[in-house]
């Protein structure tokens, strides 16, 4: 067939999904797999009466592309076992596990993206809408992915005050957002703040109507203010008796946290009315339970929210619990907002990329973190082939959302 063959090898706790590498032809001798397919997900390309291809004990779990994106073959048991991926349609959709990537300027290649639902950008340095939000969403309608907006606004308004961020602040001779921040918000949340959301969101709006004739209906997604909790009042409260350190003049009122939470969320709707919100969770909070999840979110509207997002990275897909030493587990989140969760990885302190997270490429791991609530993964440092794991992924996962039943 001169069709190309990819041999990917992924490394996961139940299948091996690591690098992509050999190129070579599969001729046409009518007993290719690939011959019979038909790209409907999970056909038998064979009769059960085929002879089957035996493969060596070390190739056990290594995948095969023999038609690129569309039929391959795993080694399994001592066999090389033959199926065609699922139909998918790129976009997030809450009936699916979604796969998303962060957007990066080194990347620009369409490849790089195709095939995955979803494409995000941090936003918040600069008070108009620019070039890097507009390459992003340039990327999203070729690919037909959904943007996904981390709205880091405040912070990134408290880095032009020289602040840092809570836990890199310390040693650099800077102001502390976990201790500045606050005041911030109340000098500047009006005027400064809610302009650059004005700003952004409008921009964005002008670019959609360019692109889309239906622009109104048109979905992005808004992650609000990683680490949003900081400015609180229970945060000054937690933060001085455990770090000694507080807001100055007090952090903001738990319940003005909601008010200036719907502020933000009525902005970027008044642009973007078919946006989706998500509310962060901080999970760097060691102990969720003495603080009481329910008592902190009930200060928020729930009924503009649609997501609860996991901002920060290092989140864990090979465990009950969202991260390392903090108690808070997936499951409990979803049980005590009811709203599906995004989780994202590859990055850590400051931003910093970490590679890309193979444990959110194990079927396993994904099955059960969608039993707990998770509904897609964020990979801020992908690897090249990542539209090709998750399109292998697709074809064997299960999930099965409440949310999606009769």
């Amino acid at each position: 067939m001169g069709e190309k063959r990819i041999d990917m090898r992924f490394v996961p706790l139940t299948l091996v999904l690591y690098a992509l590498v050999a190129f070579g032809g599969c001729e046409d001798n009518g007993s290719s797999p690939a011959d019979n397919s038909s790209n409907e997900g999970n056909n038998e390309l064979a009769e059960e009466d085929t002879p089957k291809t035996p493969c060596e004990a070390s190739e056990e779990g290594v995948l095969q592309w023999l038609d690129t994106n569309v039929v391959y073959q795993v080694c399994e048991n001592g066999f090389w076992v033959s199926d065609s991926v699922k139909p998918h349609t790129p976009g997030f959709n809450l009936c699916q596990f979604n796969f998303g990537a962060a957007w990066q300027q080194t990347h620009k290649n369409t490849d790089y993206y195709a095939g995955l639902d979803y494409v995000s950008v941090w936003l918040g340095d600069n008070d108009f809408y620019n070039g890097f939000e507009q390459r992003l969403l340039a990327m999203c309608f070729r690919t037909n992915a959904t943007p996904m907006i981390y709205a880091y606004v405040i912070a990134e308004f408290g880095k032009d005050h020289e602040m840092d961020d809570c836990d890199v602040a310390k040693g650099r001779g800077k102001k502390s957002l976990c201790v500045h921040g606050a005041n911030l918000i109340r000098e500047f949340f009006s005027d400064s703040i809610l302009y650059r959301y004005q700003k952004y969101a409008s921009g964005m709006a002008n670019q959609i109507r360019y692109e889309n004739p239906d622009a109104k209906n048109y979905e992005t997604i808004w992650m609000i203010e990683p680490d949003y909790y900081q400015y609180s009042q229970t945060a000054s409260n937690q933060s001085v008796a455990i770090k000694g350190e507080e807001q100055l003049n007090g952090g903001v009122p738990d319940s003005m946290m909601g008010v200036y939470f719907k502020q933000i969320v009525d902005t970027i709707k008044t642009y973007l009315p078919a946006a989706k919100i998500a509310i962060d969770i901080s999970p760097w909070i060691t102990d969720w339970d003495s603080l009481g999840l329910e008592k902190w979110f009930a200060h928020f509207d729930m009924s503009i929210v649609d997501y609860v997002s996991t901002s920060g990275g290092r989140t864990l897909a090979n465990s009950e619990k969202i991260r390392g030493p903090n108690k808070l587990t997936w499951k409990k989140l979803y049980e005590t907002l009811k709203k599906p969760i995004l989780a994202d990885a590859g990055y850590s302190t400051g931003g910093m990329a970490t590679k890309h997270d193979t444990n959110w490429d194990d079927i396993s791991n994904l099955e059960a973190r969608a039993k707990d609530g998770v509904v897609g993964v964020m990979q801020m440092d992908a690897a090249l082939d990542y539209p090709l794991r998750a399109s292998y992924i697709r074809s064997r996962l299960q999930v099965d959302y409440p949310w999606c039943k009769e």
